[in-house]
């Protein structure tokens, strides 16, 4: 067995990775790191080969490299005898319709389609971040201002940003890039190379083949080593201070409680409340006992003097006319909340659905999932639904955050509910997932406004 090998085997056995029988999806990009964590797990001496899955995104972002990726880990897969399970998504499309940047747009995607995986497998998700990652997120983090919580980096085994009743594992977490290149070598691994690794327009790529070089070139080789250590240091304290801020329950008072401790209460209430706890806003709160403070949401916020976060929402005036439209026939069309809205049943599944395209003020989705009645109405607070692509159901008001939709407008969105009383459309949104148009589509719904 290869020395690294036999390394892993260790932290796996001595940390409890991969604990019971479950199966664990190999997340497999193609690359160097992925391929080495695959060809590592799969040591029949390690003991989990038979528990592998391989599973493989598509970004759809390097064109023809990105769909020679996802050939050439489907040919590795049959080759080493593993189950192979794929996705895809536009990530340009996502990027534009949440406002998030490309790399965290394709991170949500990516964790979304392993998350699903996982539930629908009943299995955990091992990842391939190793050592010099943590080391890149920690100067990525520090340039960001982040607190010891991010300074901390990635945890070996932690729940994943997109469903926490998924577990991500992380076994090479510990392990060197040198080291994994020389394995990779050594037992001729074949691999994909990702040209946008060496473009410096992105952050991450900046402090690879920049930064650090620069610093290992002025302070020598141990740099690196001496960045895991403090990251080491600054999540114990993450811990500490976590703990204290879990366990209080008002003694002592707020205004005696450490800084750090003051801070993470905080922090912890604002996560509650679905509120990004950006430092400015756990500051302005820290500070200042009843002041009040919008924030991007456009709630209000104000500390007491207990320490308690309070949240004034300003409710809108919410519009309660609905109209109940029968989809009997073939087509038709009524008006409603100031839009004419037409539908039409067509015959065909997939293939016709990518034929019709996509275009402004028009929406297709499966006939069968939405019935033959749906109910227009606005949409009224507590109303939540799936977009599809997303893991679990989310709140309209929060999506229209996202959206950066205007308050006024909000007020008017025309929503549709199925004959379930499901909501399947909200104007301005993704459709929903149980709209969808899969390979079983026998009938169109087509919507127009």
């Amino acid at each position: 067995m290869h020395p690294l090998a036999e390394r892993v085997g260790e932290l796996i056995r001595a940390q409890n990775f991969f604990p019971g029988n479950c199966g664990i999806i190999v997340a497999v990009s193609g690359g160097i790191d992925s391929m080495a964590l695959l060809h590592l797990l799969a040591v029949p001496a390690i003991g989990l080969r038979e528990r592998l899955v391989i599973a493989h995104y598509k970004h759809q972002l390097r064109g023809v490299e990105s769909e020679d990726d996802a050939v050439f880990v489907a040919q590795i897969a049959n080759r080493l005898g593993f189950p192979f399970e794929s996705d895809a998504g536009d990530t340009r499309q996502f990027a534009d319709e949440t406002g998030a940047g490309i790399e965290a747009a394709a991170r949500e995607l990516r964790h979304s389609f392993f998350g699903r995986l996982a539930k629908r497998l009943k299995a955990v998700v091992a990842l391939a971040h190793h050592a010099d990652d943590q080391v890149e997120t920690f100067f990525l983090r520090l340039l960001r201002g982040s607190g010891d919580r991010g300074l901390a980096g990635m945890k070996p085994i932690a729940p994943s940003p997109t469903d926490p009743g998924v577990t991500l594992f992380r076994p090479l977490l510990g392990i060197r890039r040198d080291d994994i290149a020389a394995f990779v070598a050594e037992e001729g691994i074949e691999f994909r190379n990702d040209t946008t690794n060496k473009e410096t327009r992105f952050l991450r790529n900046r402090i690879r083949h920049k930064l650090l070089p620069r610093l290992t070139e002025q302070f020598g080789s141990s740099v690196s080593r001496q960045v895991l250590k403090t990251m080491q240091l600054a999540g114990d304290a993450a811990d500490c201070i976590d703990h204290l801020a879990a366990d209080w329950s008002g003694q002592p008072p707020f205004g005696q409680l450490s800084v750090a401790v003051q801070r993470q209460v905080l922090r912890r209430q604002l996560f509650g409340l679905g509120d990004e706890p950006t430092f400015d806003l756990v500051e302005s709160l820290r500070l200042k006992a009843g002041r009040i403070i919008e924030v991007s949401s456009g709630r209000r916020l104000q500390r007491n003097a207990a320490g308690k976060v309070d949240v004034a929402v300003e409710e809108p005036e919410f519009l309660l006319a609905k109209r109940e439209v029968s989809l009997s026939g073939k087509a038709g069309e009524t008006e409603f909340g100031g839009l004419k809205i037409q539908w039409e049943r067509l015959s065909g599944g997939f293939d016709k659905w990518r034929e019709l395209g996509q275009m402004n003020n028009r929406e297709v989705f499966n006939a069968a999932s939405i019935g033959q009645s749906i109910t227009l109405r606005h949409w009224q607070p507590g109303d939540r639904y799936k977009p599809i692509g997303q893991a679990g159901t989310t709140k309209l008001q929060d999506l229209f955050v996202n959206q950066k939709i205007p308050k006024p407008e909000r007020r008017g969105l025309v929503v549709a509910e199925d004959a379930n009383g499901q909501l399947f459309w909200v104007q301005k949104l993704r459709i929903a997932d149980s709209g969808k148009v899969t390979g079983s589509t026998r009938e169109l719904l087509l919507l127009s406004w």
